[in-house]
């Protein structure tokens, strides 16, 4: 025999195994070692990692790599043979739910069956509607976001908003930022899509520029600025008539417009709304109700698709949301499909295990079996328990496997919390300072926020020692944040939630004070001393900035100035010391409340003229020494009128009202007077609005009589009039 003939047949080294060898050729994947070893290496001496028991889970794991190639056929150039492995992050991939995906797609690919059918001969269909619920951390978005990826790919155009808890007021500036994106998309394919996308945006411009005259769409633009990347000739100095600032019927009628505009360019759409639970009740009746119904009895209905999110446990009899779709369920123009999430099975919950750490199914099942009972199922929850063992290494990467493998003991004496949220708040004492504290900065905008308001608070004191960037990023390696259109979130709310809640109610007061007061610094740090003290700035000087094209990042809709009076506000009045300070915060109250009213948002509008009421307190009319006080005060107190009128809150009206007829003159309080008088009206009380209105018109001046008057005190009139009409001709009656 040669040499090499009697190497080959001489014993393997007793810690060599056929692993070993494979590993050392370099001509298999990682998985086909690992396969083949089980195999071969097996029986009682046998040294397999994960010894095959059957022919059955041969063939299941051969099956699982001719599907998933991506997965076990090529080796994960993260998955190193150093200490350098990049490990994982669960819940950034999307994995199980296929049957609730598959009744999503079912109904969307109706519409484009019905799309795609002879024009004259589609019968007419009403608007879709899908609702889906489930409690929180579920997995709503996540699926939707699936199938929205997904139907962008065919046509669609998809575009999302949610709501946030605690900020109902709001309510209607996310819808309005949901038309906004639909904007953005058509604008971004004016200059960066496919001939076909150009060429869709140049038609929805022509029918929206056909559907409204100058007027509605200069006003359209103030709630939805995107229109102007749009349509590049509206003329923002425009005049607008007086109605157009006066109505949310008005805005939801604009806004069917929009969209029918949209939908007669026969691509469809897909609306998407989240967290409906928190959605102020005018807003759902607004657009549950009107908008939904106007493009339900349309001729293309059958090109829209309308998907809301909510928590069903938050959502019972009683609710706003529950009364609208007891509605929708009987609405001959809207066809309602409902899918509820339930909790995620073993079957998903090892399949996305797997997934992740490349791993076949029959190797995980049983980390996936305890997962899943520690859970309950809760996607959430699985997701950050998983990441926390990637973080303290209970799962880990074998450098001589070259696979990832746990720590068996400390898996199965794990104690988790009894909910997600109280697991979450157990992780944050490990996190560097610098990083918790840049979470709770987050934390304190809510859900999320514009990059652009970070980059401003980067150069405060608010930030931590090394920046906010370097931090926001370890944040999103974690999982916790993400970055996505120049917006930074939260991975999902109750991490937000429970981050904010997590650290003391004083620490939180600060923190939001500190960042309005710099953010307000900001604002006013280019206008003149005039400009500062009066109640009059305009605001177009608010903005960070002024010009953006299309695709680049913006503040937002709302203005710095209402960014920071929303964490002044969250600190609250008890925080602040000193009258003249409270003065001065009431001020920026009036000045978002008007601006919100401005634009029809009079939910947002009565907010911030509530949150100026309490900064300023009752007593301060007969306060002589707070400079422009009453002036301040009866702002608030007419603008919280106004606001309640319009949102049909009348013990509102007579509430606010009240106070300005004690306090101001006759003179000054004459339109607080029709305020009053269009609410009872609006509530049927015709005679009590008729006696308001008959001693307004005495108080004026007006000679009107006790009781009416008989017939001799007609004819007299009548005469009268006759005898001073018949000294005039016909031409100098008109022309006076």
């Amino acid at each position: 025999d040669s040499v090499e003939g009697r190497k080959s047949k001489s014993p393997r080294p007793t810690k060599s195994t056929v692993l070993s060898h494979l590993f050392e050729s370099n001509e298999y994947p990682v998985s086909i070692c690992h396969l083949l070893s089980d195999m071969i290496d097996a029986g009682p001496k046998g040294k397999a990692m994960n010894q095959f028991k059957s022919l059955d889970e041969v063939i299941q794991d051969l099956e699982e790599m001719k599907s998933q190639p991506h997965l076990f056929l090529y080796n994960d150039p993260n998955m190193s043979t150093t200490a350098t492995t990049t490990p994982p992050v669960f819940g950034r991939q999307y994995h199980g739910r296929s049957k609730e995906l598959t009744q999503i797609l079912e109904v969307s690919t109706r519409l484009e069956a019905i799309s795609s059918s002879d024009s004259h001969q589609q019968p007419h269909t009403c608007a879709e509607a899908i609702f889906l619920s489930g409690r929180a951390g579920s997995g709503k978005s996540y699926l939707l976001n699936k199938c929205g990826e997904f139907l962008s790919t065919q046509g669609w155009v998809v575009v999302r908003e949610k709501f946030d808890r605690g900020l109902e007021h709001n309510s209607q500036g996310v819808v309005c930022s949901l038309f906004d994106k639909a904007a953005k998309v058509l604008a971004d394919m004016k200059v960066g899509g496919s001939r076909q996308d150009a060429e869709y945006s140049l038609r929805a411009r022509k029918a929206l520029s056909d559907s409204l005259d100058i007027a509605s769409l200069c006003y359209l633009a103030q709630v939805v600025p995107n229109l102007l990347h749009l349509i590049d000739d509206i003329d923002m100095k425009t005049p607008q008539s007086i109605e157009a600032n006066l109505s949310q019927w008005k805005l939801v009628f604009l806004l069917c417009q929009f969209l029918n505009a949209l939908l007669n360019n026969n691509r469809p759409i897909m609306l998407i709304l989240d967290d409906l639970q928190w959605a102020e009740s005018l807003i759902l009746e607004l657009v549950l109700g009107e908008l939904l119904g106007c493009v339900g009895d349309g001729e293309n209905a059958h090109r829209f698709l309308f998907v809301g999110l909510y928590r069903d446990n938050e959502v019972c009899d009683g609710h706003p949301l529950y009364a609208q779709l007891v509605r929708l369920r009987n609405s001959a123009s809207v066809n309602v499909t409902e899918i509820c999430l339930p909790a995620f099975s073993k079957g998903d919950m090892s399949d996305m295990i797997a997934a992740e750490l490349r791993l076949p199914t029959r190797i995980v099942a049983e980390l996936g079996d305890v997962v899943h009972r520690k859970t309950s199922g809760h996607i959430l929850f699985a997701v950050e328990l998983l990441n926390s063992m990637l973080r303290d290494s209970t799962i880990h990467f074998g450098l001589n496997s070259r696979r990832y493998c746990w720590r068996w003991e400390t898996i199965c004496s794990l104690k988790t919390d009894d909910n997600v949220a109280s697991f979450i708040i157990s992780n944050l004492s490990t996190w560097p300072p610098e990083t918790l504290h840049t979470l709770r900065i987050l934390a304190c905008f809510g859900f999320h926020t514009d990059q652009g308001v970070l980059e401003l608070l980067d150069a405060s004191c608010v930030a931590p020692s090394g920046g906010l960037k370097s931090c926001i990023q370890n944040l999103v390696n974690i999982g916790v944040i993400e970055i996505v259109g120049g917006l930074v979130s939260f991975t999902h709310d109750l991490i937000q939630q429970n981050v904010y809640e997590e650290f003391e109610l004083h620490q939180r007061q600060n923190l939001h004070y500190d960042i309005g007061v710099f953010l307000g610094a900001k604002v006013f740090a280019n206008l003149t001393s005039t400009e500062t003290e009066s109640l009059e700035i305009r605001f177009d000087q608010m903005y960070i900035s002024e010009s953006k094209s299309a695709g680049e990042s913006v503040i937002s809709e709302r203005s710095l100035l209402s960014i920071a009076t929303d964490h002044i506000n969250s600190a609250g009045p008890d925080f602040i010391v000193g009258q003249p300070q409270k003065e001065l915060f009431a001020k920026w109250n009036l000045l978002v409340g008007k601006e919100m009213a401005n634009i029809s948002n009079f939910g947002s509008a009565l907010h911030y003229y509530e949150e100026g009421i309490r900064f300023i307190g009752d007593g301060v009319w007969l306060d002589e020494y707070i400079t422009n006080g009453k002036k301040l005060c009866f702002g608030l107190y007419e603008g919280a009128a106004a606001a309640s009128l319009a949102t049909r809150k009348g013990d509102l009206v007579e509430y606010y009202t009240s106070f300005i007829f004690q306090h101001a003159s006759f003179e000054n309080s004459l339109p607080s007077w029709i305020i009053l008088m269009l609410s009872i009206e609006s509530s049927g009380r015709y005679n009590e609005v008729l006696e308001k209105g008959i001693n307004l018109f005495r108080r004026l001046g007006f000679v009107i009589p006790l009781s009416p008057p008989g017939p001799t005190e007609i004819m007299a009139s009548l005469l009268s009039t006759s005898k001073i009409a018949s000294s005039f001709n016909l031409s100098q009656i008109v022309d006076s």
